[in-house]
């Protein structure tokens, strides 16, 4: 919170509101904020008036560019980066504004501390700070099975001193495995399960409430 107070806040695009989703989030190690937003403005309009806003600033560095659902604008505002996605939606605009360290910034270390087995490996870490109150969304693979991961999970957790509150098969996923611990004021719930693009693999996803 102390490094992300220090990042520009951009204004709500003309003709709309903007709400905050994260004034707090790291992905990946790499801190950032995060708002939405909706306009009256088109899309392309709602683009305009940020590299207006950007250049009035002193910032000249801008890129476009489009995909299947919607624009993307991006803003070199050194040191920070803002990436801004817009795209129509019931005749007007909504979007999201994305603000972080730039890329000649130190490349960032995904690490998290809460405990997991030594055969899997994190390939996305989403750390939230939401009024005092810390949370990870962490994913995770395994080339072992769901069922022998998740007794992995049970035995490292009890381990380090975790209260399994629960543990039972996924509804949604034949083979998937649901666990739900607890550390004093921490809570934590697990979900192993098989990965959709790779029968071999395992994937994980744990979301981590501190406190």
């Amino acid at each position: 919170a102390r490094e992300t107070a220090a990042f520009p806040e951009l204004p709500p695009p003309p003709g709309g509101s903007a709400q905050w989703i994260a004034r707090s989030m790291r992905m990946n190690g790499l801190a950032m904020t995060l708002q939405s937003f909706q306009s009256r403005l088109t899309a392309d309009a709602v683009l305009s008036h940020y590299e207006s806003w950007s250049r009035s600033r002193g910032h000249g560095k801008s890129r476009r560019s489009r995909s299947a659902g919607g624009q993307q604008l991006s803003l070199d505002l050194e040191p920070y980066l803002v990436t801004i996605e817009a795209q129509a939606s019931a005749g007007r605009t909504i979007g999201t504004i994305l603000v972080s360290k730039g890329p000649k910034s130190s490349p960032p270390l995904i690490t998290t501390a809460f405990p997991t087995p030594a055969s899997t490996s994190v390939v996305n870490l989403q750390q939230f700070e939401d009024e005092g109150i810390e949370a990870e969304h962490i994913s995770l693979i395994s080339k072992r099975g769901a069922h022998v991961e998740a007794q992995a999970f049970a035995r490292v957790l009890e381990r380090e001193d975790w209260v399994l509150t629960r543990e039972q098969p996924m509804r949604q996923l034949v083979r998937g495995r649901v666990l739900e611990a607890q550390k004093g004021a921490q809570l934590a719930s697990i979900m192993i399960f098989p990965h959709q693009l790779s029968g071999t693999t395992t994937a994980v996803v744990i979301v981590w409430k501190k406190m």
